[in-house]
């Protein structure tokens, strides 16, 4: 699920079920949901990550996600991507 509310955008809930995983599936779901994003403007996403699950901050930060130190919910750190608009790179990376 992903959305913006004319600030930033939020990326939720992104999830692959495990005989699928490591089979670049995550990656597209995350390009196509930030490929929209860029289309209506959003210029930063931002995403909640639990701080125990480490396999998928590592995977969020391979995307050039960094966390928000700013921002810690509960048991969630947020990871933000601020050049989203102008990573030309983003968008060519190969599927």
């Amino acid at each position: 699920m992903a959305g913006y509310e004319g600030h930033r955008g939020w990326i939720n809930y992104l999830a692959v079920a495990p005989q699928y995983q490591r089979q670049g599936i995550g990656k597209l779901m995350m390009l196509e949901a930030e490929q929209l994003l860029v289309e209506v403007g959003c210029p930063k996403i931002n995403l909640q990550v639990r701080t125990t699950n480490s396999e998928v901050i590592k995977f969020y930060q391979h995307l050039g996600y960094v966390q928000d130190l700013r921002t810690v919910q509960n048991d969630y750190h947020v990871y933000q991507r601020k050049s989203v608009v102008s990573d030309h790179s983003l968008l060519a990376l190969d599927h």
